[in-house]
């Protein structure tokens, strides 16, 4: 995480959500230490911790092509000698473009020209190998028509953006992919964070048929929480559509916005700012 990267204190925010604190209470949080440049630096980077000790652009390509290299022809063939190398090869390609989509399995599989079925084992397979994240949807006492995909993403953005030939920050900043590219990377970081913290929770995504969706749905001890992602500094309550009628059809006392505003703060009564430097 940012917070490991930069060996930061773990955030109050986290506390805040394990205890079912009031909303008023995360007046309390203040940014974790990291700015905005090691925040960017992380992202385009990723977790991986042999390219931080070293510190070299060069070495971080090398040891990346050489993990990829080891994980395919040594780890996933060792656990599933029957495996089609060369079209998983292609399919843990394909994870770059389909990362912080909506996943539908029979579109992959024709892609690749396998079955749906083995499709569907090669993401059970990156999921289970910790290279790759599922969220299932959240379905539970729906009152509209649901998107019943799941949503995925590469767990380490720098592992994403290697496949993506983006090695510099203006370079990702200028991709299509840049937005799924930092929701994914704040959701990983809220996931393991929660982890490290031993709070018991189940993870979702949520979507409409009408396309109002919810990045992140957690559900666990502190009950139901709607998280939204987003890079931009000012956010419109037009664009929060989703979430505020998710907290509205759940009953939920509150969402998350994660943002880049500066200002930690109420967007409306029941949905809360809190900038990405406070987590």
């Amino acid at each position: 995480t940012v917070r490991e990267a930069y060996q930061k204190p773990l955030s109050l925010f986290y506390t805040l959500l394990q205890e079912r604190r009031l909303l008023t209470d995360f007046a309390e949080i203040s940014p974790s230490g990291s700015d905005l440049q090691e925040q960017h630096d992380y992202w385009l980077r990723g977790g991986y911790p042999e390219p931080w000790i070293k510190n070299s652009p060069r070495f971080q390509k090398l040891w990346t092509q050489g993990y990829i290299k080891t994980y395919l022809e040594r780890d996933i063939l060792r656990l599933f000698p029957n495996l089609q190398r060369e079209k998983y090869q292609l399919f843990l390609q394909m994870l770059a473009q389909l990362s912080g989509t909506i996943i539908n399995y029979s579109d992959v599989a024709r892609t690749l020209g396998v079955s749906a079925p083995t499709a569907r084992e090669y993401f059970k397979i990156a999921d289970g190998t910790f290279i790759w994240r599922h969220l299932p949807p959240y379905e539970k006492n729906a009152t509209k028509r649901i998107v019943k995909h799941p949503k995925g993403y590469l767990r380490d953005s720098g592992l994403l953006h290697h496949f993506l030939h983006l090695h510099n920050l203006d370079d990702l900043l200028a991709h299509p992919q840049m937005g799924h590219s930092w929701e994914s990377m704040v959701i990983e970081n809220i996931i393991r964070e929660l982890n490290a913290k031993g709070v018991i929770f189940d993870y979702f995504h949520y979507r409409t048929s009408a396309g109002a969706e919810v990045d992140l749905v957690l559900e666990g001890e502190f009950g139901l929480l709607p998280i939204e992602v987003k890079y931009k500094q000012k956010v419109t309550l037009r664009e929060l559509k989703g979430i505020r009628d998710f907290v509205e059809q759940y009953s939920c006392p509150y969402g998350i916005v994660i943002s880049n505003n500066e200002r930690l703060g109420l967007v409306d009564d029941k949905l809360l700012n809190v900038p990405f430097s406070y987590l």
